[in-house]
């Protein structure tokens, strides 16, 4: 007996990439989260508070929080440096500003990609709003750094060629999933939320040529993004599914090539937060391996910065077009993308903290006389192993006409090369002395015992945040 198959008219509906993370982030539950992956997130919470704090010292926080501040509004959630609540939105914005002015802030190395800086401002802003727990903010967390992670790792480095700043076109896609987490968003209205989340993205690198201190708009602009996709989505606003893969879509628009093989590998199992750095200087990560190198040498032969002739850093492309400019900066912004001026600085100083960037140590006359000594180019080892290692040779020479040299492959603070529960403890803590002891204690101790909190017990504490 022969049997008859019949073939459906219709065809199977292949799912866009924005469905695809859709369906995961609708689905995910604390539950699901790994004993490490939360005790990661709990410490990158901690680091971006705060590189925040140290961040709110700054000229362009200042204004933002100024500026957001006097607008009228429903007191929804916490701005650091403000004397009340402000919207989600007001909040996310003034927060992502402040995280990323130091620009000492978390990243992933393999998408050239600054992700905590969009997505936790966002997701605190709006969990802070909905009255939630830390258990919920956490996981809304991970799934933010999960899809700006796998997305800019398929972009980069054409992405970052082009011109674009990746924390600020892609990191709105991570704050909108976060606050989709959040707002307990089925699949359809995720999806939603993430077409119109990645319609917004934007963020130039022109700013590394001129208007550094603007640069931190671009994740505030992105966690703002965020909120506001998915509260357009609650109300039924419906975002273009095709937004990243479509025709006229961000990856045709904003790369010349896009490599989407194993984007979903692992998802749900290999949760990408766990390849997140923390930095250790407050300059531009691609100058990290160089004062790491210079700083290893200085230490190693008891070298004092007036025994330093020249020095020379061979590094990766991308390096170079960031930071290897030959024209010494004229304002503390610039400084933080000047390889020679940052090199410099931490031979004079012996380290490169938040405190360093300022125009008295940019004038500096012996830290610019030791700049102009200091040379960098790229060369095909590192172009080669980049991203996998994001690393340079160091070479030294001395006023007594003595060489040194050395190979950093990858900075302190990666995943390779990591840092300590102890390192995260100790820099933020540097990075918050201008607040009362007791505050930041309060601050540490609630942040590393999140998940057994409501989000209200921190942002109480960030409310008392002193500024100048």
């Amino acid at each position: 007996m022969h049997r008859k198959i019949h073939h459906s008219s219709k065809e199977t509906k292949i799912k866009t990439i924005l469905e695809n993370f859709a369906e995961y982030f609708s689905k995910a539950r604390f539950e699901h989260l790994p004993p490490e992956v939360v005790e990661k997130t709990k410490l990158l919470i901690v680091d971006y508070l705060g590189v925040s704090i140290a961040g709110l010292k700054m000229d362009f926080p200042t204004m933002t929080v100024d500026y957001l501040e006097s607008l009228e509004g429903v007191e929804q959630a916490t701005m650091m440096g403000a004397s009340r609540k402000v919207p989600a939105i007001h909040a996310a914005l003034g927060n992502g500003v402040s995280a990323h002015a130091l620009d000492m802030d978390d990243g992933f190395r393999y998408g050239g990609v600054h992700a905590g800086v969009a997505v936790i401002p966002a997701a605190m802003a709006f969990a802070e709003s909905l009255q939630l727990n830390g258990k919920q903010l956490i996981l809304s967390i991970v799934c933010g750094y999960e899809i700006v992670n796998r997305i800019s790792k398929a972009m980069n480095p054409s992405h970052l060629g082009r011109g674009f700043h990746t924390t600020g076109t892609i990191g709105v896609l991570g704050a909108a999933a976060a606050c989709g987490v959040l707002a307990g968003l089925n699949k359809e209205q995720m999806a939603s939320a993430l077409g119109m989340a990645a319609l917004q993205g934007a963020g130039l690198l022109e700013i590394l040529n001129d208007g550094a201190m603007v640069k931190p708009l671009h994740p505030g602009k992105a966690a703002m993004g965020g909120v506001l996709s998915v509260e357009f989505a609650k109300r039924g606003a419906k975002g273009p599914l095709t937004a990243l893969e479509g025709e006229k879509g961000l990856f045709k628009a904003m790369a010349d090539s896009v490599n989407t093989d194993g984007l979903f590998d692992g998802l749900g199992s290999d949760f990408y937060i766990m390849g997140q750095y923390i930095k250790f200087h407050a300059a531009c990560r691609h100058i990290h391996p160089a004062i790491d190198g210079l700083l290893d040498i200085m230490r190693k032969e008891n070298l004092s910065y007036q025994e330093i002739d020249a020095l020379n850093v061979t590094t990766y492309p991308v390096a170079i077009s960031f930071c290897g400019t030959s024209t010494l900066p004229e304002t503390a912004e610039a400084a933080k993308f000047s390889l020679a001026s940052s090199c410099a600085m931490a031979a004079y100083y012996g380290d490169v903290g938040e405190q360093r960037y300022s125009i008295d140590t940019v004038e500096n006359t012996e830290i610019k006389q030791l700049a102009s000594r200091v040379t960098s180019s790229a060369n095909d080892r590192w172009a080669q192993a980049y991203p996998r290692e994001r690393g340079a040779n160091i070479e030294l020479q001395t006023t007594s006409g003595k060489h040194f040299s050395i190979e950093v492959p990858l900075s302190k603070g990666e995943p390779e090369n990591p840092a300590s529960d102890e390192d995260f403890m100790r820099k933020f803590k540097q990075n918050a002395t201008s607040q009362p002891e007791s505050l930041v204690n309060q601050i540490l101790d609630t942040s590393l015992a999140l998940d057994t909190h409501e989000v209200s017990a921190l942002t109480a504490l960030l409310g008392k945040l002193k500024v100048k």
